[in-house]
């Protein structure tokens, strides 16, 4: 079980972050698991299931994914996507607010072994947002790919008084994407 990994290359945090700010703050749909966090914790669906009834939510049921209209406003989005060579199901832009917590809690079903994989790609971060995952604090940079395996326990703090945006995309699980990893 690999827990953490930086994927082998980067993006430009600019061009995404330009597309975060195409979206005016009503778009941003309050996350569904209120019971996980305080604060803001708001997202912007950019895949969704096929006929979902709340976007931002990553049907693990569901038997198609579609690009969203807000997909579609993207500039640099559809190239970070085309980057990874395997099946994605949800992607979203997941903010958390200033000074906004979300509390540990595990996502089940989410890693390398369970054939859907998340991949985490900070697009507007700093040093007081602090992300822990099985009481680990990872540094991770704008622009980066992180796997990690959502199936261990996280958490997330953001200390400081600037929102964090990352890039959220759940892939399946593929010869391509088990390249990625240093061979066992």
């Amino acid at each position: 079980m690999i827990p953490v990994h930086k994927l082998p290359f980067t993006f430009d945090a600019d061009a995404l972050k330009a597309d975060v700010l195409l979206f005016k703050a009503d778009e941003w749909t309050p996350h569904f698991n209120t019971q996980y966090y305080e604060g803001d914790w708001s997202g912007l669906a950019l895949r969704s299931a096929a006929n979902a009834h709340v976007a931002l939510y990553p049907d693990p049921t569901a038997t198609g994914f579609e690009d969203t209209d807000s997909l579609k406003r993207c500039a640099y989005v559809p190239e970070v996507l085309n980057t990874f060579k395997c099946e994605l199901e949800s992607v979203r832009f997941l903010r958390l607010g200033a000074g906004a917590r979300i509390l540990e809690h595990r996502d089940y079903k989410l890693a390398l072994e369970d054939g859907v994989a998340r991949v985490h790609i900070p697009v507007v971060t700093n040093p007081k947002v602090e992300f822990f995952l099985d009481d680990t604090c990872l540094e991770m940079l704008a622009g980066e790919p992180w796997y990690l395996n959502f199936n261990l326990k996280h958490r997330v703090e953001n200390n400081s008084t600037d929102d964090r945006v990352h890039l959220v995309i759940d892939c399946i699980v593929n010869d391509w994407f088990l390249s990625l990893f240093p061979k066992v």
